[in-house]
């Protein structure tokens, strides 16, 4: 899965400060040069990052660390992890560390479960009360939190340069600040629409939609009362409106695909609102014209993550915003959906190229740990080609490794439209410590939205003040 992209989101400068550094003189590189620094691409191809093949092909995976170095004493090694409450990726988590106890007798894996929205407040809060384990789920929002409070170990010399050479630069790119790996990247699942072909082409559509005008369009055709009782009973677009860090960041990805933003650093690191541009606006409208034509199952409000996977299961729903892993889950509900499910990229608005999140999570070792070496060897253990794979086949998360990344069963098959999203722009979100509160003002717009009582160009200014003070009281 060799692909070219561009970032864009987070400033170069701060992406320079590492990856110019810990990762291109490494000697890989799948994203282009330029995103990776301010540099021209040219000035950095000079480095032997310009010829990979002086390694011996798979160097970096030779040791897929199966056999890790154990401890000699008793070790408890305590995981906080949002996967390990999920289903099915709960089953590649426990799998991990079923099999990480087998290789090493004397170490036994205690996972403390946080759910993913709740995980970064909670992540903040144990480190404040000093209670941190030794290793924690790491979600790119969390970054800017984790940054402030310097509680993770930097995972460059604890991993080896050699090892981290074998990440792809993409994910790199955001795990990698100010020259330390703040987490071992583990898997992505980039933003797309996920779609029934089953129920696409029972309505005879034959392309995809452009834009989000074409996609509403589509989702009204797909919008029918299938058993002619007079009720609709299958509806065009799974929302996700839950208010909370699910819904917005769907939210966000049709906002970036529109024009805009919530929140970036420039060029010279200074944080700026981008909800003052139409393509703000734009977003909030679409969300405000589908509930009004009926495209979205009823209880929209309350329909969750979980909740909008399981109408794309059960076909009370045909697209729906959000990464490979919903596929997973879809087919755990309804295994019949093998093959029947697949992705294609985000829709656009106001001239706008195709853009989309990587999505990622990964593993930090706490800086307060005092099993870093144990950590260590699991880390490299779970992003084994074996184990990620496994992963991998449950919920379609596209891996970090650049060896698993190569095997046929990543590069097609369903997810291959999410793996295609990827060869467009890469938003990376900024690493403010306040992303949070700033996420709260998305979710806080688009409902507001949903009341029907502002417009969304009210909803937009509002948001856009509401960020700007935001920045000016975090300054």
């Amino acid at each position: 899965m060799q692909l070219t992209r561009t970032r864009v989101g987070i400033s170069r400068k701060a992406i320079a400060a590492g990856i110019a550094t810990a990762l291109l003189i490494g000697g890989i590189g799948s994203i282009s040069a330029e995103a990776a620094t301010k540099k021209p691409a040219a000035k950095v191809t000079k480095k032997p990052a310009a010829k990979p093949a002086a390694k011996p092909a798979g160097a970096k995976e030779l040791n897929e660390f199966l056999t890790p170095t154990c401890p000699a004493k008793p070790t408890t090694l305590t995981i906080a992890s949002a996967v390990i409450l999920e289903k099915p990726g709960g089953l590649a988590d426990q799998g991990n560390a079923d099999n990480f106890m087998k290789a090493c007798p004397n170490v036994k894996v205690v996972f403390i479960g946080i759910p993913s929205n709740n995980l970064p407040e909670k992540l903040t809060t144990m480190a404040i009360g000093g209670n941190l384990p030794d290793m924690y789920m790491h979600f790119t929002s969390f970054t800017g939190k984790a940054l402030q409070m310097r509680i993770f170990e930097d995972l460059i010399p604890l991993l080896g340069q050699d090892y981290v050479d074998g990440f792809d630069p993409l994910f790199l790119g955001e795990a990698i600040q100010g020259g330390k790996l703040l987490w071992a990247p583990w898997v992505a699942i980039p933003m797309a629409v996920a779609y029934r072909k089953d129920l696409w082409e029972a309505a005879g559509i034959k392309t995809f939609p452009k834009t989000w005008d074409e996609f509403l369009d589509v989702a009204k055709k797909l919008t029918v009362d299938t058993d002619k009782d007079g009720k609709m009973d299958q509806y065009g677009w799974a929302m996700v409106g839950t208010p909370n860090g699910s819904g917005a960041g769907r939210f966000h990805s049709v906002v970036l695909n529109s024009g805009a933003y919530n929140l970036k650093e420039d060029t010279n690191g200074k944080f700026i609102s981008g909800a003052s541009l139409k393509g703000y606006e734009t977003a909030l409208q679409l969300y405000g014209d589908a509930i009004k034509a009926g495209v979205v199952p009823p209880g929209h409000t309350t329909t969750g993550y979980p909740e909008a996977s399981a109408q794309l299961a059960t076909g009370k729903a045909v697209m729906m915003v959000t990464g490979p892993h919903t596929m997973g889950i879809a087919v755990t509900q309804n295994p019949s959906l093998k093959g029947k499910l697949g992705g294609f990229p985000l829709p656009t608005a106001n001239g706008t190229k195709p853009i989309t999140t990587l999505g990622q999570h990964g593993y930090a070792v706490s800086r307060s740990s005092k099993n870093k070496e144990v950590a260590a060897a699991y880390i490299k253990f779970m992003l084994s080609t074996k184990q990620i794979l496994v992963y991998n086949e449950l919920e379609y998360r596209l891996p970090s490794r650049l060896k698993a990344q190569a095997d046929p069963q990543v590069a097609g098959g369903m997810a291959a439209g999410f793996v295609g999203a990827l060869k467009g722009n890469v938003w990376s979100d900024s690493t403010a410590s306040f992303l949070g509160s700033v996420v709260k003002v998305d979710y806080d717009a688009y409902s507001e939205m949903f009341l029907g009582k502002k417009t969304a160009a009210e909803l937009a200014k509002e948001a856009d003040v509401k960020i700007k003070k935001l920045i000016a009281d975090n300054a």
